[in-house]
């Protein structure tokens, strides 16, 4: 009998402790609920802290978007790079024959209007039109220190009158004096408009293609946006004196347009 009562005290005790302890770890759970994790908070800060950073970098103080240069040649990417981490406007200089100026507006004009858009204020155009052949482009005043003129040499204008070779002299001229007045300055060629029914053209044409390539110009290649010139389609892109009409001067500044701003 006393066994009985002793085994029954024991039982009623070990009841006792687990009311006791279950009631203690309860009370601790509840203090832990209203305080936050330390090192939870902690890393949530370090974190929110690195994605403002991250944000802070990627849109940052530049006003230009990197992924505009992507269609460019290297050269060309990096000029642009350098000006825009520099936070300086780059002096672009357009210039040709008279073609740039034919059509309502010629193209010069129309990729001056993109590229502003694109760029906005930090890139400066200037455009120029040099009447006669390629030989009047020393003539051209220079000292304005462009960074990159995009240059159309005057091939057609050329024809019958001046030679590949000497074309190539007045490039290679042109491009002196211009790192005369800028050191890190470049020169982009492309090609004058096509003309139905060319000849001889095509022959300097794909000349000044070679030219370009062999030193090392980037170059332009906008006549694949053009019909052929044995197509009788070409003639809807030309006025009556073979210089573009509206629709080529859109044509021609379509594919330059295309070169400096990647969609």
């Amino acid at each position: 009998m006393k066994l009985y009562k002793l085994g029954a005290l024991v039982a009623v005790l070990a009841c006792l402790g687990i009311l006791v302890f279950s009631y203690l770890s309860w009370q601790d759970k509840l203090q832990g609920a209203g305080t936050p994790d330390r090192t939870t908070s902690a890393e949530t800060e370090n974190t929110d802290s690195e994605t403002q950073t991250t944000q802070s970098e990627s849109t940052g103080d530049d006003s230009v978007n990197t992924e505009l240069f992507a269609n460019m040649d290297e050269q060309v990417q990096e000029l642009f790079l350098q000006k825009n981490s520099e936070g300086e406007n780059l002096q672009l200089l357009i210039i040709g024959s008279e073609a740039l100026e034919s059509g309502d507006p010629g193209y010069a004009e129309r990729l001056k209007t993109s590229l502003e858009e694109a760029y906005g204020e930090s890139i400066e155009v200037t455009i120029e039109a040099v009447e006669g052949t390629s030989d009047s482009l020393q003539s051209v005043d220079l000292s304005a220190g462009y960074d990159l003129a995009l240059l159309e040499p005057l091939t057609l204008m050329n024809n019958d009158r001046i030679s590949i070779e000497d074309e190539r002299q007045d490039v290679i001229a042109f491009s002196d004096r211009l790192e005369q007045e800028n050191s890190d300055a470049l020169v982009i060629l492309h090609a004058p408009q096509p003309i139905y029914g060319a000849g001889y053209y095509l022959a300097q044409v794909q000349a000044l293609g070679e030219f370009a390539n062999i030193y090392g110009y980037p170059y332009i290649e906008h006549w694949d946006a053009w019909p052929d010139t044995d197509d009788i389609a070409l003639k809807e892109h030309l006025t009556e004196d073979a210089v573009p009409n509206d629709k080529g001067a859109e044509t021609w500044a379509t594919e330059l347009a295309n070169y400096f701003i990647a969609n």
